[in-house]
């Protein structure tokens, strides 16, 4: 289980609804093409090997206190652990996209 302060919460809520409208403040343009642009199916990213590195991962970025330091621990990630995150990322923003549509209707 994932554990942040509610101000991490707050933060991360904001973010995800900035991406939700389209403003990716966590990536730039470059970094979610080649991260995102190609990737299949996500299923990968969800499997019971990598749960718990995926699980770790989310829960450290987080956990970072501010967007300035996220983007340099993502920075510091290796490329396959980049790959986990920013897809992970994108499968949260998704899901909440689709969830608030499924409230509008």
């Amino acid at each position: 289980m994932i554990h942040i302060s509610d101000s991490q919460m707050k933060e991360i809520e904001y973010i995800i609804h900035q991406s939700m409208n389209g403003l990716h403040v966590l990536f730039d343009n470059d970094t979610i093409k080649r991260f995102c642009a190609g990737a299949g199916g996500d299923d990968d990213i969800f499997d019971e090997g990598r749960a718990r590195q995926t699980e770790k991962l989310v829960e450290i970025f987080m956990s970072t206190p501010t967007i300035t330091a996220r983007k340099q621990l993502f920075k510091s990630l290796s490329e396959d652990e980049q790959s986990i995150l920013i897809r992970t990322y994108f499968n949260i923003v998704e899901n909440n996209i689709l969830n608030s549509r499924r409230m509008l209707n």
